[in-house]
């Protein structure tokens, strides 16, 4: 049983619900849109079984995430959030930006992996992204290969290289961190390498990601 602020205090009283170690993280996947247990646990490595199934009868039981049934040939258990749980994306995308702000964020970033993850709030639903094409790109970061999605508004993202990708994009994760700022870019070589250099390519994933263009 998850502990208690026991104050009498709004925060203290969410932090009940949502202060619990992986919480939050949970949330974040099912920002993503309905999840079986499968999916939460490969998006969320490290987390024990028994540990995810206490979290989520714990949010379940503060009304923010429900479970349904699909519908055959699935038939499978699927959770997700609620009108309530939807309201804490705000929330989720603040501590992104924290965590993007950090300076060891740039020495450690890259993307979660996940069947349906991605790295941070970036994984979310993404408005230019909207009449955006669907989209598969290669994403090089350091030393790791990272697939990126795009379909539906949203980007998906998990460890291992794309068969077919429509851009092949390669970033050091500090340049990265520095673009998404809205820093200048470094000096050098641009932060961000394409291929094949196709404008209208290159175009769409700097518009969907908020980068500065690099032409």
């Amino acid at each position: 049983m998850a502990k208690s602020y026991d104050q009498y205090c709004p925060v203290a009283e969410a932090l009940d619900v949502v202060g619990e170690r992986w919480t939050l993280l949970i949330v974040r996947e099912l920002l993503h849109g309905p999840q079986r247990f499968t999916d939460l646990r490969v998006a969320l490595p490290g987390i024990p079984p028994n540990l995810l199934t206490s979290r989520l009868r714990e949010l379940e039981e503060g009304g923010l995430i429900g479970r349904r049934e699909l519908p055959a040939p699935a038939a499978r258990t699927v959770y997700e959030l609620t009108e309530e749980g939807r309201g804490l994306e705000p929330t989720i995308r603040a501590l992104a930006r924290l965590g993007h702000a950090s300076t060891a964020s740039a020495r450690r970033w890259q993307p979660q992996p996940g069947r349906r993850g991605a790295g941070g709030a970036d994984g979310l639903r993404r408005p230019r992204a909207a009449r955006a094409p669907e989209r598969t790109w290669a994403a090089q970061v350091g030393d790791d290969v990272f697939t990126l999605r795009l379909a539906d508004g949203r980007v998906s993202c998990w460890r291992g290289e794309p068969a077919r990708p429509d851009l092949v994009v390669s970033a050091d994760p500090a340049d990265l961190i520095r673009l998404r700022r809205g820093d200048e870019a470094p000096l050098g070589p641009p932060a961000i390498r394409y291929q094949p250099a196709d404008e209208e390519l290159v175009g769409e994933f700097e518009a969907v990601f908020n980068l500065t263009p690099s032409r």
